[in-house]
């Protein structure tokens, strides 16, 4: 891959796309460390196009590649949103129109120049023009994104979108990218991309590492590491043995709670709690699977999961999850329809759907922690009740694919959406997010969801919203077309020469926040 991008580059300079790029230093030259990290990786996806991105592995060198015109300020919870790419906006009274005031002097990777309107515009027009991009239905209520001078953009929508900048502008959508480099790579700009962020990538091994190098242009000023590279160690255990012995300076951790207790317990290593009650670890049904058509049958599986043995198998670490989204965050609430340990109900209600047999289940599964050991669990459980449960262990690859096409009868996995509530509800259970533009992999439709979701993007009035999210997470928790089983914190630890760092929520990765000391 490496030679693809060298390759790629030599021909956008003969073709007089590119200047002549600005010469790194050598790694003798440049005193900075590097650093190799291991984050929440299932996979080497290698899609690093914001247009394109679909795999959760992929993400956290987002925020490293790229910026937005507004971003979530780096932090394990966060609440605010700061100023990025655009120095100042502001909002029409009608709530249509954002006009964003661009900084000046932003520059590309690869000495591709300046950032301007033009690059801002491009990024969200040809993502809203284009059905096969990742976030087209996303992005329809934008009427226009214009460049209204060099360094001020435009942006018109259609209608009231109450968490635009939360869950457009600055998250997965709202990227920015170089119009110039889009249009001369095309297809392969996912494989060498060009933003603007702290790093610039250089390589994507044969390995699966993803290779990324200070860009020392930042407007944010130069990180502190010349090179990190993210490799992927799928156990956990391997993982924090490399991180002891040195071999890697970095590593995010959540699913084994005997590498907890050991990385805390180093003094070598220091370590930083993410609570993420954002991040709701869910059992999903396939759309094809006959028997979780019938809400009985979705509620029997509810009643028959006992938390607390999930709870014992992975101490201080996640928090049990009895609805879809808690009363800690905004638009949550426990005032809902919930589903206790009660294998009796569950029993009964199989009786009354028509299985007092039971039915044969393939539970598909990752094979990676906790996956697998919260599907053993649940897999016990539903046996308990007369269900024959088969797991079905899969690779991250083949489990991804698989629940994207929707041929599975029953999986588990997570699903992690930022703070504001309608980007969660919206992707979960819209009947517009079907893969592949959402996460909504049971195909659940209901206009009475699809309405609540569509009334509180368009509500302004915060205590309306909070109203019509209690409603619709009463309605969801009634059809149960998920069953919420915990909310997924993880560990980071990292030891010399990192100094510190800004833990990350929703697998964000701050690489600009490292700091290095002895």
């Amino acid at each position: 891959m490496r030679i693809a991008l060298i390759l790629l580059i030599s021909l956008l300079t003969a073709a007089g796309a590119l200047p002549l790029l600005p010469q790194p230093l050598s790694a003798q030259q440049d005193t900075r460390p590097a650093i190799r990290a291991r984050l929440q990786f299932a996979r080497a996806g290698g899609v690093y196009d914001p247009a394109r991105w679909r795999y959760t592995s992929d993400w956290f060198v987002y925020p490293n590649l790229f910026n937005w015109l507004v971003r979530w300020k780096p932090g394990p919870d966060p609440k605010e949103l700061e100023a990025d790419l655009a120095e100042k906006w502001t909002v029409s009274p009608d709530g249509l129109v954002y006009t964003f005031q661009l900084r000046r002097g932003v520059q590309f990777h690869k000495g591709l120049g300046e950032l301007t309107a033009e690059d801002v515009v491009f990024s969200y027009q040809r993502q809203i023009s284009d059905p096969q991009l990742t976030f087209y239905k996303a992005l329809q209520n934008i009427k226009s994104v214009e460049a209204v001078d060099r360094y001020t953009v435009r942006i018109t929508l259609k209608e009231r979108d109450a968490p635009f900048m939360w869950t457009v502008v600055s998250y997965r959508p709202g990227l920015i990218v170089s119009k110039k480099a889009v249009e001369q790579l095309a297809g392969a700009f996912a494989k060498g991309p060009v933003g603007t962020g702290p790093f610039e990538l250089v390589e994507l091994t044969a390995a699966g590492e993803v290779v990324v190098r200070a860009h020392d242009g930042y407007f944010r000023g130069k990180p502190a590491v010349r090179q990190i590279t993210f490799v992927h160690v799928g156990d956990e255990n391997t993982a924090a043995a490399a991180l002891r012995r040195g071999d890697l300076q970095i590593i995010q951790t959540r699913g084994n709670p005997e590498v907890v207790r050991l990385l805390r317990q180093d003094p070598n290593i220091k370590t930083a709690r993410v609570i993420e009650r954002y991040n709701l670890f869910q059992v999903q049904f396939g759309p094809d699977f006959k028997p979780a058509q019938d809400v009985r049958v979705r509620r029997a599986l509810a009643h028959a999961i006992d938390r607390r043995a999930i709870a014992a198998a992975l101490p201080d670490l996640d928090e049990m999850a009895m609805v879809m989204r808690p009363p800690e965050l905004f638009g949550g609430s426990s005032d809902v329809p919930t589903y206790p340990y009660d294998p009796s109900r569950a029993r009964q209600l199989l009786r009354e759907a028509g299985y007092p047999s039971g039915f044969p289940i393939t539970f598909m599964i990752q094979k990676r922690e906790p996956e697998t050991t919260v599907a053993e669990i649940l897999a016990a459980q539903w046996q308990a009740v007369g269900l024959q449960v088969k797991l079905d262990v899969l690779d991250a690859t083949t489990a991804f694919d698989r629940r994207d096409q929707g041929k599975f009868d029953i999986t588990i996995s997570a699903t992690s959406r930022p703070g504001d509530p309608h980007l969660f509800f919206w992707d979960v259970f819209h009947s517009d997010a079907v893969p592949p533009y959402g996460s909504n992999f049971f195909h659940y439709k209901d206009s009475d969801v699809d309405a609540l979701i569509d009334a509180g993007r368009i509500t302004i009035n915060e205590t309306h919203r909070a109203q019509i999210y209690r409603a619709l997470q009463r309605k969801l928790m009634t059809d149960l077309p998920i069953i919420p089983l915990f909310y997924r914190h993880l560990e980071m630890a990292w030891r010399s020469p990192v100094q510190s760092l800004t833990p990350g929520a929703f697998n964000m990765f701050w690489g600009e926040t490292i700091k290095i000391g002895r």
